[in-house]
């Protein structure tokens, strides 16, 4: 994949809050779980628990997790899930002297998180990050264990919805070249 290509696939990812329904295939949520599993992480610490969603009943436990106070209703025709929890990084001794377990794990999901997006998209699904969550419906739902904490699910599925321009602060107002 060249430049041009790769910032085709991020000019096309968007978040989809239209899902057609359709269940996402497990094969498709298995390859994403492997792109996950793959990323970078600090340290190599690898802070993270990977859940692949493609089974219809495990499916509607986790959209109730995602839809306390009438929340979220387009997930309801969510196709799977991607739930990544951070958990304690086994980081380098020089620095755990300098930083705590969790200094890292954040930026590190998020980077899986932007991995797993893109993938999907490349793959023809849609994908949304959902950050509203109920914890112990989640928890309960995927079987996690204690030290694992999940802030954004990444929902997937099946959109016909087109391709909407980007909406983005000119370069020159975020960019600064040194």
């Amino acid at each position: 994949m060249d430049y041009a290509q790769f910032k085709d696939l991020v000019l096309r990812r968007q978040s989809c809050r239209n899902f057609s329904g359709k269940l996402v295939e497990k094969e498709k949520i298995t390859m994403l779980c492997e792109v996950a599993r793959l990323t970078p992480s600090a340290c190599n610490s690898q802070p993270w628990k990977i859940y692949g969603v493609s089974s219809q009943e495990k499916i509607d436990l986790i959209t109730q997790s995602l839809q306390d106070n009438g929340r979220n209703a387009f997930l309801s025709k969510a196709g799977g899930y991607i739930v990544v929890s951070g958990t304690k990084a086994r980081l380098l001794k020089d620095v755990v002297h300098k930083y705590d377990e969790m200094h890292f794990v954040k930026y590190d999901v998020g980077q899986t998180l932007a991995y797993i997006t893109l993938c999907a998209e490349s793959m023809g699904l849609a994908s949304c990050l959902i950050g509203y969550i109920n914890q112990e419906k989640l928890r309960s739902a995927c079987g996690m264990e204690d030290g694992e904490e999940c802030n954004v699910v990444v929902a997937l599925g099946y959109s016909d919805i087109p391709v909407r321009e980007k909406s983005r602060k000119p370069y020159q107002s975020v960019v600064k070249e040194l």
